[in-house]
């Protein structure tokens, strides 16, 4: 079930965090106390870190997208393979989250009105113990039909994370919601042959995310 925080979300208005504390973590607390550092998602310090547009984000050279096995939002088996032949865009969060998760999620969904193809779209939990199939379908379908919400045990969750590169933990707290999760904020974007070719920091625009979508279809 998801918390009364997740349905007082009006996600038609992005909920924004303050600049410097959404850009300042590599790993970001959603609604928790913990996990803000002194570097940005790309590991550039803060002061010294260039405006949101001018960030680099490609990787160079491009690299292989790690493997992405995992139950989907229906129960069934996933694999990232089977997006082939369109760009995708791989996301770590949990539905629970108050505010970063939300805030990536309706930016995607503005980017891929801006752009003219298909573009597969995967949120994977990094909270299985509360992020079930069923959570995750309601969560996603919320946004736009065609994303894909992953869950598995917490075996498969950090086996999967850790191939992406992405950190989180968990964060006790005394709110009505529960505890929250700490986690990588980055958007992971992979071309239509399988590789790696971005990673968009947390406030990236939607202008800049479909940007980089028809960068790698040309």
């Amino acid at each position: 079930m998801l918390t009364p925080s997740f349905a007082a979300i009006p996600r038609s208005v992005p909920f924004l965090l303050p600049l410097g504390l959404a850009v300042a973590a590599l790993v970001a607390a959603c609604g928790g106390t913990g996990g803000v550092g002194s570097v940005s998602p790309t590991g550039v310090p803060i002061s010294s870190a260039p405006p949101l547009g001018e960030r680099q984000t490609a990787y160079d050279p491009p690299r292989p997208a790690p493997a992405l096995r995992l139950t989907d939002q229906d129960g069934r088996p996933f694999d990232l393979a089977t997006l082939r032949g369109e760009p995708v865009l791989v996301y770590f969060g949990y539905t629970h989250c108050p505010d970063v998760c939300p805030t990536t999620l309706a930016d995607i969904r503005e980017a891929l009105r801006l752009v003219d193809q298909e573009v597969g779209v995967v949120f994977v939990t990094i909270d299985p113990a509360r992020d079930d199939a069923a959570a995750m379908k309601q969560y996603v379908d919320y946004y736009r039909s065609g994303f894909v919400g992953l869950t598995g045990s917490a075996e498969e969750i950090a086996a999967a994370a850790a191939a992406w590169g992405v950190s989180y933990r968990k964060l006790e707290s005394d709110s009505a919601a529960g505890y929250a999760m700490a986690h990588s904020t980055e958007t992971y974007l992979v071309d239509a042959a399988g590789s790696l070719r971005h990673h968009l920091f947390f406030g990236a625009s939607p202008d800049l995310i479909a940007r980089r979508i028809r960068e790698i279809a040309r």
